[in-house]
């Protein structure tokens, strides 16, 4: 998998490219001989150029430059954007056409404050332009992405999976991106979408322009050759990067750079830095800005990415994009997070170019990742896993149904024994009643909670391998898909058994008559005291036991003895415990008869039951699987 990085800049622009196969360590691919080119367009003779072949000196004309920053307002930006892309494109398959043949996704930066739309218009432009497979990424996210998988910064891990602030200042914007825990904020992705070093290129001509003998002439050549204004735009950036990459030298001593402008005439045009001039200018209200300064704005975009963090301080500061060179910007951002680890981007004008190789890579790995938990939790290989060892849950559900049924018989003997139930066929009519009900409630399922748990873990522990492979393929710690015990004891096996739904209606009815059957005969005969009804006359205590079990064989008797109403103080020899033995010597019988029932393929509760936990198994699943993709992710 081989993966382009575009960083198309206001200024700048620069690619990398990753090779999955090979490397992690995204390398940058030279364009026009270096790492990075001007972000320019223009014709000569005929043809376009674009980069340093694109300016007045050279020969070419109609030249174009910051057209990134126009593409929100400005319909001719597109078109701008679509020939310097083709530009780029046409090196990269002049340079290295093979390995261009391999590339299989493009990743392409733009401002945080780019909607969803945006990006996808973004998109189609630049695969118009020849690029494969583009996706659109928010440049912090990029920037945040180098820090974290950059060998050279060398950042603890443990910071960035805490909190990280992203600030990235480029020609037209300044971006930010807080992340915590790994993950992007809801609001994380912000920013200036005027603020960015290109207003102070403008500015160090103007004040160039400004200070100028022959002012007039120069303003009517920016205002009727765009060629020209570009190019000297483009001069006063290279003074102002020279200025800023020694800064602590030209403090105290004046840069300066002799442009000769020709245009109706020839004209001298003086570009000068030091330290008071760069003050001026970053305090000097701009129309740009909404008549405001560069240090203003600065100041309210970070107080505002403050004010956001508060609740979870960064502990790492990130500081990047072509223009984070500027000291500055530094020490605002600093003076803005004094708690946080400044971290500084050794080459800036790359960074982002880095990050989006690595964010193409991460969000293949990503989706593969999350294709293949898909595959585990709602396809065939999890429902297949549970239906090979669903068999093992039968004696337990067989000792829960049981369980919630004698307790069940022991509620109601006690309201028929205290003359809450007139006779023994009401009484047969609540306990059908209060045993179905408890088949429907949680009581069931409680009661098979440790043994649905052991299940689980045993189950989750074949799929262990499968998801360990998975894990190393994709990027992902194995521990974070780690299925034993303490992961299973966390939340992964909390699997709520729904036995009414597996039960069904149909073979509810039979288990119940089963049951009854059963649980009736021994609340009647096995209590050791036979009641048998002697006709109208009255009632009679025998003193046989089992006497009133083998009487109800005979259907008249059990008719008759089941609709008397018998006194209270007779049911009263009808104790709890005798019923509790009596129910408790039938438990095989009953369990063997659930379990019977349960392994009928005909009643299809293997096939719900296997249904009911996959299901449940398989969310849980992915939720968990949600949890590990941070480590893609971030």
């Amino acid at each position: 998998m081989k993966i382009l990085g575009f960083d198309l800049g206001d200024g700048e622009s620069a690619i990398t490219l990753l090779d999955s196969d090979s490397t992690i360590e995204p390398r940058v691919l030279m364009l026009q001989g270096r790492t990075s080119i001007l972000s320019s367009m223009g014709v000569r003779d005929g043809h376009v150029v674009v980069g340093d072949d694109a300016n007045v000196l050279s020969g070419a004309t109609d030249v174009r430059v910051r057209f990134k920053s126009r593409y929100l307002v400005d319909p001719d930006a597109s078109g701008d954007i679509r020939i310097f892309a083709q530009g780029v494109m046409s090196m990269l398959l002049h340079e290295e056409p093979a390995l261009m043949a391999q590339v299989t996704r493009t990743v392409i930066g733009c401002p945080a404050g780019w909607g969803e739309g945006r990006r996808e218009q973004y998109a189609r432009l630049m695969e118009s332009a020849g690029f494969p497979n583009v996706h659109v990424v928010p440049e912090p996210r990029a920037a945040f992405l180098y820090a974290r998988h950059a060998r050279g910064l060398r950042i603890d891990p443990a910071l960035m999976q805490q909190s990280a602030m992203v600030i990235d200042i480029g020609s037209s914007t300044t971006d930010f991106a807080y992340i915590v825990d790994g993950h992007q904020q809801d609001l994380s992705l912000f920013g200036d979408t005027n603020l960015g070093g290109g207003v102070l290129d403008e500015l160090i001509l103007a004040r160039a322009i400004r200070l100028s003998p022959d002012r007039k002439a120069l303003e009517r050549v920016m205002m009727f050759s765009p060629a020209w204004k570009s190019f000297c735009e483009l001069e006063a950036r290279r003074l102002k990067e020279q200025y800023f990459t020694a800064e602590e030298k030209w403090q105290s001593q004046t840069l300066t750079k002799q442009i000769i402008v020709c245009y109706d005439e020839t004209l001298m045009l003086e570009l000068s830095l030091d330290g008071d001039a760069i003050h001026e200018i970053i305090h000097t209200p701009c129309a740009a800005l909404g008549g405001r300064s560069f240090v203003a704005c600065l100041n309210d975009a970070l107080t505002a990415a403050k004010k956001m963090s508060s609740n979870c301080v960064p502990q790492v500061v990130i500081i990047t994009g072509g223009a984070s060179r500027m000291g500055f910007f530094r020490e605002a951002c600093r003076d803005a997070f004094p708690d946080s680890l400044p971290v500084l981007c050794p080459e800036p004008e790359c960074s982002i170019a880095r990050g989006l190789s690595y964010a193409g890579f991460v969000d293949e790995s990503l989706k593969i990742f999350r294709q293949e938990i898909s595959s585990i939790a709602r396809g065939d290989r999890l429902q297949s896993a549970v239906s090979a060892c669903v068999h093992e849950l039968y004696q337990p559900i067989a000792s829960a149904l049981f369980e919630v049924a004698r307790d069940s018989a022991l509620e109601a003997v006690k309201l028929w024994r205290s003359g809450g139930v007139n006779t023994i066929k009401e009484l047969d009519a609540l306990l059908e009643k209060q045993i179905a009900e408890a088949f429907l409630s949680e009581a069931a399922c409680e009661r098979i909670r440790p043994d649905l748990v052991r299940w689980t873990q045993a189950l989750l522990v074949r799929l262990e391998n499968e998801l360990e492979a998975l894990c190393i393929r994709c990027g992902v710690p194995p521990e974070k898909m780690a299925l034993g015990s303490t992961q299973v004891s966390t939340g992964i096996s909390s699997v709520n058994l729904s036995i009414a739904g597996a039960l069904g209606m149909d073979m509810l009815s039979g288990l119940l008559g089963v049951i009854l059957g059963v649980v009736g005969a021994s609340i009647c005969g096995g209590s050791g005291i036979a009641l048998i009804g002697t006709g109208p006359a009255g009632i009679i205590i025998g003193a046989a036991t089992g006497v009133l079990l083998a009487l109800l064989g005979r259907g008249e008797m059990k008719k008759l003895f089941s609709s008397m109403q018998i006194p209270v103080p007779l049911r009263l020899l009808v104790t709890d415990s005798a019923v509790l033995a009596g129910i408790n010597r039938q438990r095989g019988e009953i369990e063997r008869s659930i379990i019977i029932a349960l392994c009928d393929p005909r009643n299809g509760f293997s096939a719900r039951l296997c249904q009911s936990i996959s299901d449940t198994l398989g969310a849980q699943l992915e939720r968990m699987a949600q949890s590990a993709e941070m480590s893609i992710n971030a």
